[in-house]
Formats: structure tokens, C-alpha cells, sequence
């Protein structure tokens, strides 16, 4: 089993894990710990649960001859391409797209690019797929219809970045975010394979569990969504909407866990984030920083900014230089 390839058997998640996963080695333990720790995110009737989550690297040459899994297969090219092979049909998938290999599906692959690196997880979908009558006996005929691979839509492309971000430790690393991440992308997945059949699930949410209170788990996506989404100027209604819950009901809820209304918390997440692009990117114009906080009007941000802190950014970012570089450069100058 060392030496397989067939990486559908291997990941962190398992005593073995796959030599193309070492490039990542403290994202994938967090990933790992992430799954470890979540509950089925249900979808219509399916219940799925990752078994496996990692982020890979293959070399160029890496390949893996024919295989099968009892798993649905989902991978989110982040860097270069790989290239499928299903049924005797070859498919490339390239950066930002999203790859679907239905369970029990014999198929095998090769990467051709350096620099590949990619965000897999491995499904267990149940009822099973041969099931018959449900949406989940469909993923084959769906994943065919897509060719196998979609380009995602921007929400979901965010998330994945988002989760890969906070596996990464860009900031101080929050499992419960992680997973809140996971059940995010969950969703946004199977709806686009739903929606290659026309299906539309009486019910569906992206909740860890159908038992017990949702509220704790739907403030962790609704805040995940949010710090996903901020470019794109995301409001209560488009948390909501995403949630499948009434924006009354989750601001509610976000008011009883937060002591907060989701605008609030909408609000002073823009403002976290601006502190700290004025802070790190001295690269970025104070326009730049108002659109990539979901504020396009810059004069509009300018005021929000001043209200919070009592300063303007321009004057935020200048009063957080180090004193020292400052020293330098009048030294300098003189």
C-alpha cells in the first residue's frame, strides 16, 4: 500500500497518507483535524460526509494508472492542471475548476504541469448511489453532463480559498472556521451537480446536523460566508439566502449567539479587514482597500472609517509605519 498511487485509499486521514501530500504537511493536519471534527452536511435526502480532505501537490510525471473508489471524488484545481481519464476520455482540468469523479468510476490520471497543486476531498454519499430514485444514485449522469468539470461560481471558489487561507495559518488558525468552511463548499458543490439534472431538493442546508440546535453551526457558516465574501459586498439577505433560512430568523439567532445583528457583524468585519490591508499592503490605494472591503464607493468608506476609528485610513495607514523605518529614512534624507 506504501508504494500505490491510487491516492482515492490514501490522505491524511488515514494511517498512510500520500508522498504528494508532504508539500503541505501542516495545512493537511489541520484539514484532517477539520474533518475529524465535523458531522454530515445533509443535501436533499443525501447525507455526505468527507472522508478525506487534503491538499496535494503531485510532481509533473506523477501519475496514477486505472482505480476506483467507493467515495464521490471532488477537487478544486488550485494551481495548474491535471489531466482525467474516464471511460477512455481523456478531460483536463485547469486552475479554478472543479472536478467530479463519480464513486465506483474506474479512472485514472497524470500530471503534465509543474506546479500543480490541488484541494481534493473524498465523499461518502449516502443512501448509496445505486439507490434508486434519490439525487444521489444521479451523480454519474451529472458529473457526465458537466463533462466531469465546472468552472465553479464565484461564491464557491471563495470558500475554497478562504478554507485553504485558514488552513494555512494566514492568521491564527480556528478549526470550528474551518469546518464552518467545509459546510459552505458542501452545498455549493452539489448544487451545481443538481443542477445539471434540473433537480431541486425539497430540503436543503447546509447544516453539520439535522439533529439538535442548528443555531451554533449556522452562525459559524453565516460568519464564515461573510469573511468569504466581503469583496463582493455581501449583505444579510445574501447570507440568508445562502443558508436557506429567513434573514429575520438569522439575524435572531445572530443577535442571541453574538449580541450582534449580522449587519453589525458585516460591518465590523470590513473594518478588521481594512485595518489590516492598511497595516500590511502599503502597495494598495485607499480605493483598492475600499473595494476589496465591499465598499465601492471610496468616499462613502473614507467616512465609515473615520466614524469607527477617529482617524482617516490615510492616516491610519501612516500612523502604524514603524518608527524606526521612519528614523531610517530621515536619516537619509539628512
Amino acid at each position: 500500500m506504501a508504494g500505490s498511487s491510487r491516492l482515492g485509499f490514501l490522505g491524511p486521514t488515514r494511517a498512510l497518507a500520500s508522498p504528494f501530500d508532504q508539500a503541505g504537511i501542516l495545512e493537511n493536519s489541520r484539514l484532517a483535524g477539520a474533518v475529524a471534527a465535523m458531522g454530515p452536511v445533509f443535501f436533499g435526502d443525501m447525507k455526505i460526509r468527507p472522508a478525506i480532505l487534503h491538499l496535494t501537490c503531485p510532481p509533473r510525471g506523477a501519475q496514477a494508472r486505472y482505480h476506483l473508489h467507493p467515495f464521490l471524488e471532488i477537487t478544486f484545481v488550485l494551481a495548474g492542471a491535471m489531466d482525467y481519464e474516464i471511460k477512455g476520455r481523456k478531460i483536463t482540468a485547469r486552475r479554478g475548476e472543479v472536478f467530479c469523479m463519480p464513486p465506483e468510476a474506474v479512472h485514472g490520471w497524470r500530471c503534465n504541469v509543474r506546479g500543480t497543486a490541488l484541494l481534493g476531498f473524498l465523499l461518502e454519499v449516502s443512501p448509496a448511489t445505486e439507490a434508486p430514485g434519490g439525487p444521489a444514485f444521479r451523480l454519474a449522469e451529472a458529473a457526465g453532463q458537466l463533462g466531469y468539470r465546472f468552472r465553479p461560481p464565484i461564491e464557491l471558489t471563495r470558500a475554497f480559498e478562504a478554507l485553504l487561507a485558514e488552513a494555512r495559518g494566514e492568521r491564527p488558525y480556528r478549526e470550528p472556521v474551518a469546518v464552518a468552511y467545509i459546510q459552505l463548499i458542501l452545498p455549493l458543490v452539489f448544487r451545481q451537480l443538481a443542477g445539471a439534472l434540473g433537480l431541486r431538493p425539497a430540503q436543503e442546508a447546509g447544516t453539520a446536523s439535522r439533529a439538535g440546535s442548528r443555531a451554533g453551526p449556522l452562525v459559524l457558516q453565516a460568519k464564515a460566508f461573510v469573511e468569504a465574501n466581503l469583496g463582493l459586498g455581501v449583505s444579510l439577505a445574501d447570507v440568508a439566502r445562502h443558508l436557506g433560512v429567513s434573514p429575520r430568523h438569522l439575524n435572531r439567532i445572530f443577535r442571541e449567539r453574538e449580541g450582534r445583528a449580522v449587519g453589525q457583524f458585516i460591518a465590523a468585519a470590513r473594518l478588521e479587514k481594512a485595518r489590516g490591508l492598511l497595516r500590511a499592503r502599503r502597495d494598495l490605494s485607499v480605493k483598492s482597500v475600499a473595494a476589496l472591503c465591499g465598499v465601492p464607493d471610496v468616499a462613502y468608506f473614507c467616512r465609515l472609517f473615520k466614524a469607527a476609528t477617529g482617524q482617516t485610513p490615510a492616516a491610519f495607514a501612516g500612523s502604524t509605519q514603524p518608527p524606526r523605518h521612519q528614523d531610517t529614512k530621515k536619516s537619509a534624507e539628512s
